[in-house]
């Protein structure tokens, strides 16, 4: 993205900041092809890069938690995750880097402008981008912050100002900005604003804070875009979140760091594996309890491990289970102009002993290293459901 000074533009009239957001906008649709990455959340020490080649992708994504750093959990300098990001780097993939600031989770208020607890937030943030930077093409201010953060810093407080809001401008104007202007050897990355989960649901639409944010990377021509998560329960709900953002902010470049199936498949927890004839004859031919609840199947896999025909099978045997559903997200990414979408490449989160309230995450990656029986060759078997549709969508995108 072409790097607009943000004290340029608030110095120009209406007419020519106008001009700005839509040559911005124009630049970024014209020079930005669809693309699918890798996701390794918050773990990128997971980061395997024989395995990652096999994806043929370029993108890799990764959003540290800060208070990780802050609190002791980690260290900055030679820590093992950001060592993988580097590694990446270096071997030629972009990266597109974050920061998740679990302000709810840590029982914190965002901080306030000037504060010591402010420039402390800052100062760590620097700090990461000292390891990293010159590997990163997108930079995200934030990470499901909708979910992160205290409601009262979502709403404006009596100065007028939205904390979150204020919280996430400042990051850019007092930490990232200056930073590059130290670094004028490395490239600017395109800055996003985000991530934003589950906007198909009303509440989230009708937060003050989501709607302020979604307007401000409309508005800032120094901000790329925006970055939505669509993990969702129905493939409707794509087109939901994505019209919502469309309306707000027409133009500019989406990405879509993390979306799955998380909320359907936990919608089917209790599901009996032989409630249907398809799921009894499955119970028959891989000798399965059809009075198992599918959580209770989970517990099999995630102890014993099957084979990919048995899982994939399985899936088949469900009628709620969209077939496809990688082409089908790409589909609507094409629609709503989303530039990069990555998805996981192994589990992170297998639990051995299923509950009807567990995650469901160990579903989704592109190899299944928990769940699945290793290959002949001993090498990590790939999961039937999205790993061949993944490399489809690769290729697709290649001849365009």
């Amino acid at each position: 993205m072409p790097n607009v000074p943000l004290l340029f533009y608030h110095m120009q009239p209406i007419s020519i900041r106008i001009f700005l957001v839509l040559l911005t906008s124009f630049l970024w649709q014209h020079t930005q092809a669809q693309e699918f990455g890798i996701n390794f959340n918050h773990n990128a020490e997971v980061l395997d890069l024989a395995y990652l080649k096999k994806t043929n992708t370029t993108w890799i994504r990764t959003t540290p938690r800060v208070f990780d750093y802050i609190n002791g959990k980690l260290h900055i300098e030679g820590d093992p995750a950001l060592q993988k990001v580097i590694d990446a780097g270096k071997a030629g993939y972009k990266v597109a880097f974050g920061y998740r600031w679990d302000f709810k989770q840590q029982k914190k208020r965002t901080p306030k402008p000037g504060s010591a607890e402010e420039k402390q937030l800052f100062d760590y943030a620097v700090r990461m981008l000292d390891q990293v930077a010159p590997y990163v093409s997108i930079l995200k201010l934030g990470n499901e912050v909708n979910l992160e953060t205290n409601q009262a810093d979502e709403v404006a407080n009596k100065s007028g100002h939205i904390p979150i809001v204020q919280f996430t401008q400042r990051l850019l104007t007092e930490a990232i900005e200056p930073y590059y202007q130290n670094h004028p050897q490395l490239k600017r990355p395109a800055v996003y604003v985000g991530s934003f989960p589950a906007l198909f649901e009303k509440k989230h639409q009708q937060n003050p804070a989501v709607v302020a944010l979604i307007r401000y990377a409309h508005e800032n021509p120094a901000i790329a875009g925006l970055s939505v998560h669509l993990h969702i329960a129905d493939t409707i709900q794509i087109d939901q979140a994505l019209q919502f953002v469309r309306k707000l902010m027409p133009e500019k470049p989406i990405i879509v760091p993390e979306f799955s199936l998380f909320r359907l498949f936990n919608q089917h927890l209790n599901d009996l594996v032989g409630d249907t004839e398809a799921g009894k004859s499955f119970a028959r031919t891989y000798n399965c309890n059809p009075n198992w609840k599918l959580y209770e199947w989970y517990s099999h896999v995630n102890t014993q491990g099957v084979s990919p025909t048995e899982w994939k099978a399985f899936f088949d045997s469900r009628a709620w289970y969209p077939q496809h559903y990688l082409r089908i997200y790409y589909d609507r990414y094409q629609k709503y102009g989303v530039q990069l979408a990555t998805y996981p490449l192994f589990q992170q989160s297998c639990p051995k002993k299923m509950t009807p309230k567990s995650p469901t995450w160990f579903i989704n990656p592109l190899f299944c290293q928990l769940s699945l029986l290793k290959q002949p060759d001993e090498q990590f078997s790939s999961n039937p459901l999205c790993y061949d549709d993944f490399i489809h969508v690769l290729a697709d995108q290649k001849l365009k």
